[in-house]
């Protein structure tokens, strides 16, 4: 990234932040469910599978959330304490678009030997017009709940599928990741708030969840999501989003979570110990007027493209 950590400093005020943090990003225009895919992307890639642990943070004083429904939750439910592991490792990611405003969406700190990397959707990254469409002034305010957070960290390098960049493709490519600086108090984000895992390959999952900062939701008032200010989750399964189409992987969940969500990960494991992303918010069906049409909610295919972005992330 071109800024320097004094530059960022500099051009996140608190007035900036404000306006950043009142101003979700929302989900990208997607492409009918019923229309076929070119041939050309058949088989990017759906056999690649590739896996890491998630890697809880090293402080003795670090705990453990025991409150996460272990159930089906379609209507997303606000986490109550996003110090604890998991929870700690989601946070905002604020930026500057390429068009020069100040947004924000989820992310969440993704196992790597930088030992500094998030994980979010594309669109939070780049417009997805061209090439050299890449948003700026990236931070991460992880555990981040009603205005607290424990510090900024600030972007290094910006990783997106070149399917996105080039075509913003919201079937195999709406997602990316952010290597970060050490922050100067609390050092390494993986250390400080843990690491999620991964596993990357085309799979349906039980019992998983997704989680972000959505400011509204679907068949919900925007009062039940305070703008944003709250870490929520839903749980439940992901599907393949189109059966009969052998060419649409992207994963699909229950969830009512709106803007302000994209980028938060699908997660398997909570519970178990071991958790891993394998999906990033994306986008959500919509009608020719433009309304959520029902309460799905979707991920691109975490398949080979995932698996490119996180190799440039460790290289």
């Amino acid at each position: 990234m071109e800024d320097s950590p004094e530059e960022l400093r500099e051009y996140w005020t608190p007035e900036r932040i404000e306006q950043a943090l009142a101003n979700p990003m929302d989900s990208p225009a997607k492409a009918s469910a019923s229309a076929p895919r070119a041939a050309e992307l058949e088989g990017t890639g759906s056999s690649t599978v590739v896996s890491a642990d998630a890697v809880p943070p090293a402080s003795k004083a670090a705990r453990t959330s025991s409150t996460l429904a272990a159930t089906s939750v379609s209507r997303s439910v606000r986490v109550t304490d996003t110090t604890a592991w998991p929870n700690s490792a989601v946070g905002k990611l604020l930026f500057r678009t390429a068009d020069g405003v100040d947004r924000m969406c989820s992310a969440a700190s993704i196992t790597s030997t930088t030992r500094n990397a998030i994980w979010t959707a594309a669109h939070c990254l780049h417009s997805g017009r061209n090439e050299d469409d890449f948003n700026t002034s990236f931070i991460f305010l992880p555990a981040y709940d009603n205005g607290w957070y424990p510090g900024f960290w600030f972007a290094a390098r910006v990783i997106v599928p070149a399917d996105w960049a080039q075509n913003q493709d919201v079937y195999d490519a709406d997602m990316g990741a952010l290597v970060l600086q050490p922050n100067s108090s609390y050092g390494n984000l993986q250390d400080y708030v843990g690491a999620f895992g991964y596993t990357f390959g085309n799979a349906d999952h039980s019992n998983a969840h997704s989680f972000g900062y959505p400011a509204n939701g679907y068949n919900r008032p925007d009062s039940d999501f305070a703008g944003a200010e709250y870490q929520m989750y839903c749980s439940g399964s992901t599907v393949d989003a189109a059966n009969w189409n052998p060419l649409d992987d992207r994963l699909r969940m229950n969830c009512d979570m709106g803007g302000g969500a994209s980028g938060g990960p699908m997660v398997i494991g909570v519970g178990a110990g071991n958790i891993q992303i394998i999906g990033a918010n994306s986008h959500r069906n919509v009608d020719s007027a433009g309304n959520w049409a029902d309460n799905y909610l979707f991920s691109s295919e975490h398949s080979a493209n995932a698996a490119a972005v996180i190799d440039l992330v460790n290289s």
